[in-house]
C-alpha cells in the first residue's frame, strides 16, 4: 500500500514535473524534435518487418492495403495508359485464355448446378416444398445446400442508423439494404429505449432477431453495427468472426465514423473486412458430392448441333443465291433482285421475255428446289439474238418450205404466201431490216397478181430488185469462162431479171439491167479493163440465152476492184437494174 501511495506522490510532485518540463520539454517537444529528425532513418530499418508482424498478428495490412492498390492502379491505368499497355502485353494472351477457360467453366457449372436444381425430380419437388412453405425458391436451395450460409452484410451507423456499406453473397439480393438497416436500428432503439441498463450500467442492445427466412446476428460497436443475414443453422464462429470484423472497422475508420455527416462515400473501400464475413458451410452429403455436369454438356451438345445445322442451311442457301445470280445469263431473262430470308426461302425478281425459258424449268435444272424459290416475274420484250430467232422459227413453222440459217430465210413460196409472211416478220418486236432477211425467198406465179394490189406490186419489184442487186457470178482467175455454179447463178439471175420485166409492165416501169464485170489487181491495168469487159460480155449473153431481151441488157468493165480485202472476191460479174417511168405516147 505504501508503495502505491509514494507512487501517486511522485506523479503530482511539483518539483518532478519541472525537471520533466527541463529534460523532455513541454508537451515532450524534445523527445518529439529528436525522433522528428531521424524519424526516416528509424521507420526504414524496421517497415518491412513492421509491416509482416502487422499481417501475421491480424491479417490486417492486406485489407488496408487492397483499397489503396486499387486506387494506386485505377489512377495509373487513367493517366499512363500507353505504359501499362506495354507492361501488360507480354502477359495478355496467356491472360484472357485463361480468363476464357475459367469463365466457360463456370458457366458450365453454374448451368449444370441451374439446371439440376431446376428441371431435375429433386429441383421440382424442392420447388414444390418452397411453395408449400411459402418461402423463395433460392432461399429454400440454400437450406437444403448448406448447414449455413451469410446472405448478406449491412454496415450501419449507430446514431443516424444509415447505410455504410453492404456486400451480399448474391449481388441481386442487395436491393433493399436502406429500408432493411433502417427497419433494425429502429428494433434496436425500441429495445435499448425498453430496458433498463444491465449490472455492468451498458445499454442492453438486440443480437439476433430471426425472421422466416433469415437470422439477423447483430454486432453494435461504439459507431457503428454490423448486421448479417445468416440461413441455416450459425454455429459461434459466425458471430466471433463478425465481431472481430466490427472491431478492425473501428479501428481503421474511428475518424471517419466519429465525423460521419451522412456521405458514406469514405466507407466505400471497407468491402474487405465485410467479405470476410460470407462465410458458409456445406453440408456433408454436398460436400462429398463430385459435380458431374452432364445435363449442361447436353444442353451445349443439342446448341452446337443447333449451330451446325444453322450452318450449313446458312451455307445451302447462299449457294442457291449464287447460283440464282447465273440466270442473267440466259437469253431473255434479267435478274432483278435475289434476297436470302432468313435461312428458309429466296425471293427473286425477274423479267422475263415470253419466248424465254421458263424460269421453274431452270430452277429445276440447277436442281434447286422451287419451295424454297418466291418467283415475282414480270414480261419484258427482249432484242437479243437468240430470242430474235426463237421468234422467228415459231412463224416459220407455218412455212414449211422456208429454212432459217445465218439470219437469212431461203426457200419458195408463192406471192400471197409471201406477203402474210412479210407481215408476220414485220410485227416480230426488234425486227427493222425484214427485206434483207426475205431477200433469198423465191416468188413464184407473180403474174397472177391484179393491177389493184399496186401496193403489193411494188414491194415485190423492191424485193427482187435487191435479189438481183445483190447477186454476182464468180469467175476463175484470168478467165472468161462460166463454171457449173457460174451457170447456175446465172439462171437465177435471169429468172429475178423477167419477173421484174413482168411487174413493169403492170406498174408502167421501165426497167433495164447493167452488167458489170470487174477483175483482180494481178496483172496490167489494161488488161484487166478488157478482161473485165469480156466477162461482162460473157453473162449478158447467157442472160440473153435465157430470155432476157438485148435491149434491157448493158455490159461494161470497170477493170480492177483495187481492194485487199475483197481477194479472190475481185474475179466477178454484178448487177445492177436502172427503173424509170415509161413514157407517154
Amino acid at each position: 500500500m505504501s508503495t502505491q501511495g509514494s507512487s501517486n506522490e511522485s506523479e503530482h510532485d511539483p518539483q518532478l514535473q519541472e525537471l520533466r518540463k527541463i529534460l523532455f520539454g513541454k508537451d515532450n517537444q524534445h523527445i518529439t524534435q529528436a525522433l522528428r529528425q531521424n524519424a526516416r532513418a528509424i521507420v526504414s530499418e524496421v517497415f518491412s518487418e513492421a509491416f509482416k508482424d502487422r499481417q501475421d498478428k491480424d491479417g490486417s495490412v492486406k485489407k488496408v492495403m487492397a483499397p489503396l492498390v486499387d486506387k494506386s492502379v485505377e489512377y495509373s491505368v487513367s493517366n499512363r495508359k500507353e505504359q501499362f499497355v506495354g507492361y501488360l502485353y507480354p502477359i495478355v494472351g496467356s491472360v484472357v485464355r485463361k480468363s476464357v477457360t475459367a469463365f466457360l467453366t463456370e458457366f458450365i457449372e453454374r448451368t449444370n448446378q441451374l439446371l439440376e436444381n431446376s428441371l431435375t425430380i429433386k429441383g421440382l419437388t424442392w420447388r414444390f416444398q418452397a411453395r408449400q412453405a411459402g418461402i423463395p425458391y433460392a432461399t429454400y436451395i440454400a437450406s437444403q445446400t448448406f448447414n449455413y450460409r451469410v446472405e448478406q452484410v449491412f454496415l450501419i451507423h449507430r446514431e443516424t442508423g444509415l447505410l455504410l456499406n453492404t456486400l451480399a453473397y448474391n449481388q441481386q439480393s442487395s436491393g433493399d439494404a436502406d429500408l432493411i438497416s433502417s427497419m433494425l436500428t429502429a428494433i434496436n432503439d425500441f429495445v435499448s429505449d425498453s430496458f433498463r441498463p444491465n449490472k455492468d450500467g451498458h445499454e442492453q442492445g438486440l443480437d439476433i432477431v430471426k425472421t422466416d427466412d433469415f437470422t439477423l446476428v447483430l454486432k453494435a460497436g461504439p459507431s457503428a453495427i454490423l448486421v448479417a443475414a445468416v440461413t441455416g443453422n450459425m454455429p459461434q464462429k459466425v458471430a466471433n468472426q463478425l465481431q472481430q470484423t466490427i472491431e478492425e472497422i473501428h479501428t481503421l475508420y474511428d475518424p471517419q465514423l466519429r465525423e460521419f455527416k451522412g456521405d458514406a462515400s469514405a466507407f466505400a473501400d471497407c468491402d474487405q473486412q465485410l467479405a470476410d464475413c460470407l462465410v458458409s458451410e456445406l453440408k456433408d452429403s454436398e460436400k462429398g458430392k463430385e459435380s458431374k455436369p452432364w445435363m449442361a454438356w447436353i444442353i451445349l451438345l443439342f446448341i452446337a448441333i443447333g449451330a451446325g445445322y444453322y450452318s450449313y442451311k446458312l451455307w445451302q442457301i447462299q449457294s442457291y443465291v449464287h447460283q440464282i445470280s447465273s440466270i442473267n445469263q440466259e437469253a431473255g431473262i434479267m435478274l432483278v433482285r435475289a434476297q436470302r430470308n432468313g435461312i428458309k426461302d429466296i425471293s427473286i425478281d425477274v423479267l422475263r421475255d415470253p419466248d424465254a425459258e421458263e424460269v421453274n424449268n431452270w430452277l429445276a435444272e440447277k436442281n434447286i428446289p422451287q419451295e424454297m424459290v418466291r418467283l415475282t416475274e414480270k414480261p419484258y420484250l427482249s432484242l437479243e439474238e437468240p430470242i430474235m430467232q426463237s421468234r422467228l422459227s415459231k412463224v416459220l413453222v407455218q412455212f414449211p418450205s422456208l429454212t432459217l440459217v445465218n439470219n437469212s430465210i431461203s426457200g419458195e413460196l408463192d406471192h400471197q404466201q409471201y406477203f402474210d409472211l412479210r407481215n408476220r416478220v414485220q410485227q416480230l418486236p426488234g425486227m427493222l431490216d425484214s427485206e434483207s432477211l426475205l431477200g433469198q425467198i423465191s416468188v413464184t406465179n407473180p403474174l397472177t397478181l391484179q393491177m389493184d394490189d399496186v401496193e403489193n406490186i411494188q414491194t415485190l419489184i423492191d424485193l427482187k430488185i435487191s435479189q438481183f442487186n445483190g447477186a454476182s457470178i464468180e469467175f476463175a482467175s484470168n478467165s472468161t469462162q462460166l463454171t457449173p455454179e457460174a451457170q447456175d447463178g446465172i439462171g437465177t439471175v435471169a429468172k429475178i431479171g423477167k419477173t421484174l420485166l413482168s411487174l413493169a409492165k403492170q406498174t408502167e416501169l421501165e426497167m433495164s439491167f447493167i452488167v458489170i464485170g470487174a477483175s483482180d489487181a494481178k496483172g496490167t491495168r489494161s488488161y484487166n479493163e478488157v478482161l473485165s469487159i469480156k466477162r461482162a460480155q460473157t453473162v449478158k449473153n447467157a442472160l440473153q440465152m435465157r430470155g432476157i431481151p438485148a435491149d434491157k441488157l448493158n455490159a461494161v468493165g470497170i477493170g480492177i476492184i483495187d481492194v485487199p480485202a475483197a481477194g479472190n472476191g475481185a474475179r466477178k460479174v454484178l448487177f445492177n437494174v436502172i427503173k424509170t417511168h415509161a413514157t407517154q405516147p
